[in-house]
């Protein structure tokens, strides 16, 4: 998994970190325990919850492991995001991913822009 795969943005004016973006876009997902170990890298030591945006644009799972996948960011989401709102240009990839969402039992959260997903952070999930 590369370093750019994180990236931080939205600093509070108390140097709190507010927003999490990450990058997810050109990733082929084939280790799940992977992501999840870079994801809490990155956040876990902000030591309070953030708010994230996950660009999804040209990313790919395999089908026998989105149920995973999403098992996982569910936990990841109960434990470090106070709020979570995702995007990619492909509407396949906003089915597919919203479909595994739910069956998580998670508010999907899926957007075709990073402005309708930032826009989302604000909304309160369903």
């Amino acid at each position: 998994m590369k370093a750019r795969l994180l990236r931080a943005a939205g600093v509070s004016s108390d140097g709190k970190m507010a927003r999490l973006v990450m990058k997810f876009g050109g990733t082929s997902v084939a280790d799940i325990e992977r992501i999840r170990s870079a994801v809490e890298a990155r956040v876990a030591p902000i030591g309070h919850k953030v708010s994230a945006v996950v660009n999804y644009d040209r990313f790919h799972i395999e089908p026998d492991l989105i149920d995973a996948y999403a098992a996982m960011v569910k936990k990841l989401v109960a434990t470090y995001y106070s709020s979570v709102t995702r995007y990619t240009s492909s509407t396949f990839l906003r089915l597919q991913l919203g479909a595994a969402f739910t069956r998580s039992e998670q508010a999907p959260r899926m957007y075709g822009s990073v402005g309708e997903a930032q826009a989302g952070l604000d909304q309160k999930p369903d």
